[in-house]
């Protein structure tokens, strides 16, 4: 999403952008670029264009006349580089945004190197990334650039609670609401967020959670909501494509993972003014500073992620000065306009070196 994020907001003066997909079953994307005047096309659209490989992909890289191309994750650079390569593309970036499959595969890590020599840059977007890549894989510092992800803080800001989310809440709802927005997998650990609520319901507070995502624990997940008796004060929403207006109705948004990258909904549950508690975990401290913009907690410890939702909801002052923090860090660092801006500045020195 982020790529079309970028898209969206490039130059069209200066740049003609088009989204590429390498796998099947792109999903709403395809609408969503659509609605966003972006051109998208897909490498891998049927078996004889799989068969042919890198020949075909090359063949279509030469024929869309491409200046730059911007791969995100490795796995994909693997596969498109021998394409771009044959197409002599003048520009190949790559960029990373997480490290939890590289570090259980040595193939994966191996493309790591060779993509930091072969990419003209190679870019990620946390300073726990780069780290990674620079002590656990060994890629010298200086061939790692990083641009985090961004929020367009026009689009998702402050609001009041919309009808979406009061659709969402059962029986005319009076209590706290929180949110969590992210895919139902393991590394989200929402079975620990579920542990939290459960202490706070023994702590009768009146408390209504909303889980937005879908994936492979949704299973376990209502199991697991079934047997803490948590069925009147927990809510499964799935996949939406209206966060944006359900996030500003919460009263707190939380976020429960063992595991991140730097994850794209904390920043914009932020740039709405929640006040956002969050693990401790991967590039997650680098926006968030404890106490001032919003509230860190070890992971897997429900017994602090309930106590710092207390801490939210019992002072309304704090709350709110936490929110205000949280969309100012957005709006000064992490809005799309200043993302983009760094984007473009990377594609045209790159492109203008290239061609000299």
């Amino acid at each position: 999403m982020i790529a079309a994020e970028i898209c969206s907001h490039l130059d069209r003066s200066v740049f003609d952008p088009m989204i590429l997909f390498m796998y099947d079953g792109p999903g709403m994307m395809p609408e969503i670029l659509k609605a966003r005047n972006i051109p998208a096309y897909n490498l891998n659209h049927t078996r004889i264009k799989r068969l042919l490989g890198p020949l075909f992909a090359a063949m279509s890289l030469v024929r869309l006349r491409m200046d730059i191309l911007h791969v995100h994750h490795v796995p994909l650079w693997q596969r498109i580089w021998p394409a771009a390569r044959i197409a002599k593309i003048p520009v190949v970036i790559l960029t990373e945004h997480a490290k939890y499959s590289i570090s259980r595969s040595t193939e994966l890590q191996e493309g790591c190197r060779k993509a930091a020599k072969l990419v003209d840059c190679f870019t990620t977007v946390s300073e726990d990334l780069k780290n990674y890549f620079v002590k656990e894989i060994g890629i010298p510092e200086k061939s790692v650039t990083v641009i985090p992800n961004g929020v367009d803080t026009s689009r998702i800001a402050p609001g009041q609670r919309s009808e979406a989310l009061l659709n969402l809440l059962s029986n005319k709802f009076e209590g706290k609401v929180l949110i969590s927005v992210g895919r139902l997998a393991e590394a989200k650990d929402q079975i620990t967020l579920l542990s939290a609520v459960e202490l706070l319901k023994k702590q009768g507070r009146n408390i209504y959670l909303i889980l937005v995502g879908d994936g492979e624990m949704r299973k376990p997940l209502e199991t697991e909501i079934a047997r803490k008796n948590l069925t009147d004060c927990i809510h499964l929403a799935g996949s939406r494509s209206d966060i944006p207006q359900l996030l500003p109705g919460a009263d707190a948004f939380v976020l429960s993972s063992k595991r991140e990258g730097f994850p794209m909904s904390i920043l914009e549950a932020m740039a709405t003014g929640l006040p956002v508690i969050a693990t401790k975990v991967g590039g997650i401290p680098e926006v968030i500073q404890d106490g001032q913009n919003g509230i860190l907690v070890p992971p897997q410890d429900p017994v602090s992620l309930a106590n710092a939702v207390c801490r939210v909801l019992d002072d309304s002052e704090y709350a709110g000065n936490l929110g205000q923090e949280a969309r100012l860090t957005i709006e000064k660092n992490y809005s799309l306009k200043t993302i983009t801006d760094a984007y473009t500045e990377l594609y045209l020195s790159l492109f203008k070196r290239s061609s000299q």
